[in-house]
């Protein structure tokens, strides 16, 4: 809802009071001069005088510069501005996370998101990651105290174009001193990934690696840290759908005529790999990130 005085708006140079310039209100004005306050929601905002230009009769002219800091005075400002435009910026942001979904294989992850913002709304982009996994305590566990051997892959790399909309924008009061700006997006992509094998034998077999096709889906947030125009601090939850080849059951060291079954060809990387068996795999990452915005500032197009 906006408010706005209709005298203000006709530029009449009556005053606040009511009273006309020549009134005792207008006499203490002409003598002391005028006094706006520009100030922001905190109050710190600075005090321009317009008593020059009072004295040089533009008090009346709608389009002096007076007179529009008195129209602006009159919209509500308890809902701002929005606090940081992105349209026609490039974002890059550096990205930190881990895996959150294996309890076998942890992955590390490292890598950079690169945005072209259509709109304050929209974004297309580019994600390129690296994963650095290895076996967990469990993993390990489950093989000393059961006697068991599990299958498990590791995720080496992987890049995807990413789709981003933000539908929600906010303000964080913090102590009621500052005032952080946030929004929450959503982002879909797809490209592809490499993965490559844990070997159940890691003595006697090499693993092998698959290039696979992969979808991506990202919930995140960004939050505006006052005075800057140009970073952003990014936390988010992306994951990966691709269908993944495990190492097949008949790669093992029993091949002999009292064998388990295993299959002396599976021996080598590219048999077991023109063998394995394919399956649906999820990769979950929690991430944090650093948005860099190109150019530094940026101008509004519209009056507050």
């Amino acid at each position: 809802m906006v408010i706005l005085d209709d005298d203000e708006m006709e530029g009449d140079a009556a005053d606040e009071g009511g009273g006309d310039q020549g009134g005792e209100g207008g006499k203490a004005d002409a003598e002391g001069g005028a006094s706006i306050n520009t100030g922001d929601l905190f109050g710190e905002g600075k005090k321009k005088d317009v008593k020059e230009s009072e004295q040089k009769g533009d008090a009346g002219d709608p389009n002096s510069e007076a007179q529009q800091l008195k129209e602006d005075k009159a919209f509500i400002t308890v809902v701002q501005r929005q606090r940081f435009l992105k349209k026609k910026r490039l974002d890059i942001q550096p990205q930190f996370g881990i895996t959150v979904n294996d309890p076998f294989v942890r992955h590390y992850v490292v890598g950079a998101e690169i945005n072209y913002w259509l709109s304050n709304r929209m974004a297309v982009g580019i994600t390129g990651s690296g994963f650095f996994g290895s076996k967990t305590s469990r993993y390990n566990n489950i093989r000393a105290q059961e006697g068991l051997l599990l299958t498990a892959n590791k995720t080496l790399w992987q890049a995807s174009a990413n789709f981003l909309y933000n539908p929600f924008y906010g303000k964080i009061a913090v102590f009621n001193r500052a005032l952080f700006h946030w929004e929450a997006y959503v982002q879909v992509g797809g490209g592809v990934m490499q993965t490559q094998v844990i070997p159940r034998f890691e003595a006697l077999h090499d693993p092998f690696r698959t290039i696979t096709p992969q979808g991506n889906f990202t919930v995140g947030s960004r939050y505006y840290i006052p005075r800057s125009d140009w970073v952003s601090f990014n936390i988010g939850v992306r994951t990966w759908i691709f269908p993944d080849k495990l190492e097949p059951a008949q790669r093992g060291p029993s091949t002999g005529v009292d064998g388990l079954g295993d299959l002396s060809n599976l021996d080598d990387p590219g048999e077991a790999k023109a063998n394995a068996d394919t399956a649906l795999s999820f990769n979950t990452v929690f991430f944090l990130g650093v948005s860099f915005y190109l150019p530094r500032s940026f101008e509004y197009t519209t009056r507050r």
